[in-house]
């Protein structure tokens, strides 16, 4: 990050014209490798990877509406509603021209909706119809359809009208693992959201204050450094940590308990980082305490050990460190035993993505500038828990931590 956020005419900050230019080119690269020539895309973030056009994130949750990306056609086609919105699309994406079009060119019948069978079957069948037109235009047809999720019916209309339909999921993630300088940089300006979110919580949050308050605080440093939007909390204290909740609750902290703060994927210009950190409210650590944050903090130093260009998600999947089995602060409490997780995957405009270490994924050499972010958690059930994330590249030999907030020592809040 040699500048900030925001660019301006007298330096050359990211360069969006070109990003938006590279992710297309690979996207297209990626549909002539794999034999496909029209992807339909209705997963939120890889319409934006496409586009670089702004929708509003409820549609992340519900698959809305989809771009049709038509190979070595340019950007998506993208259709737009005939309200005030409109203005906005055309005046803010000038490099979308001849691509934002309406309901008479590329319909958009929604995937969850209250019709019955065959209406919904009318709808979608006006659909295929206009994209087999287009895909004519740009002489692709005949060639195989991607799509990555779709309601049932669609994909029967395709078929029924003769087109081959195959997954659209692999393509885009293996588009967007290799990740471009810019990517890189909008990242780390990811994590400077949440630093920011870090250091208004270190600042304000005292004993006393619930769960909740602490969320507000840690949102409020976020949105103010200029984050798009948060995709979810795992926020816990005192006994929650252990084992670990996936949630928060208006749960009061009180003096002598850690609280972990995760910000679920906090996002810039679409890109992400995972981030966990873990602080101890207003008082000197138990020695069980110090003991399992410090066996945590360890192994992200172990796994930037191993963390090069070069290694196989499986050798990454077998080597990954472990904390200890036993505490020596647990020694004479043998009824009480720590469990762990430590796991990772792909981040960068998805989380979870590529390259993922699962064994059932399929083996991926690791290369500069793919990233992963690592979470290492380790507690005592009923006792104390801590969390830990941050979010890797792949140098040239060895790896980057894009997540710089410290975590070698457990930090004291709240006094």
């Amino acid at each position: 990050m040699t500048y900030g956020k925001f660019n301006v005419d007298w330096r050359q900050g990211i360069d969006f014209e070109k990003l938006r230019n590279n992710r297309l080119n690979r996207a297209h690269q990626m549909l002539h490798k794999y034999g496909i020539g029209a992807a339909v895309v209705f997963n939120w973030d890889s319409r934006r990877y496409l586009s670089s056009v702004w929708s509003h994130p409820y549609s992340r949750a519900i698959p809305k509406d989809f771009a049709l990306l038509i190979r070595d056609a340019g950007f998506p086609y993208v259709t737009m509603k005939r309200h005030l919105d409109d203005h906005h699309m055309i005046a803010n994406a000038p490099w979308m021209k001849d691509r934002l079009v309406y309901d008479d060119v590329l319909s958009q019948p929604y995937v969850i909706m209250l019709r019955p069978a065959d209406d919904k079957a009318k709808r979608w069948a006006k659909v295929v119809s206009q994209m087999k037109a287009l895909m004519k235009e740009h002489g692709v047809e005949g060639l195989p359809v991607s799509v990555d999720y779709a309601d049932p019916i669609f994909i029967h209309e395709l078929e029924k009208a003769g087109l081959e339909v195959v997954d659209g999921n692999a393509w885009i993630m293996e588009a967007d693992m290799i990740k471009f300088d810019d990517e890189i940089e909008l990242m780390k300006m990811a994590a400077s959201c949440q630093e920011a979110g870090y250091s208004l919580l270190l600042k304000e949050f005292r004993s006393g204050m619930t769960e909740y308050e602490a969320m507000s605080l840690m949102a409020k440093g976020i949105y103010g450094a200029g984050a798009e939007y948060i995709e979810g909390w795992v926020v816990n204290s005192g006994p929650r940590t252990a084992p670990r909740n996936f949630n928060s609750a208006d749960r009061v902290v009180r003096p002598g308990e850690l609280l972990t703060m995760e910000s679920c994927h906090v996002t810039f210009c679409g890109y992400k980082c995972c981030y966990d950190r873990t602080f101890l409210v207003g008082k000197t650590p138990t020695p069980i305490q110090q003991e399992l944050y410090e066996t945590t903090a360890i192994l992200h130093h172990k796994i930037m050990d191993i963390l090069k260009p070069g290694i196989s998600t499986r050798t990454l999947a077998k080597t990954r460190p472990f904390p200890p089995k036993e505490l020596k602060t647990l020694q004479d409490i043998k009824e009480l035993k720590t469990i762990y997780s430590n796991h990772m995957g792909g981040m960068g405009v998805r989380w979870d993505a590529g390259p993922n270490y699962l064994p059932s994924e399929p083996e991926i050499i690791l290369e500069k500038n793919m990233c992963v972010a690592y979470h290492s958690i380790h507690c005592v059930p009923g006792v104390a828990g801590v969390s830990i994330e941050n979010t890797y590249r792949l140098t040239d030999n060895g790896c980057e931590m894009l997540t710089l907030w410290p975590f070698d020592d457990l930090l004291t809040l709240g006094f």
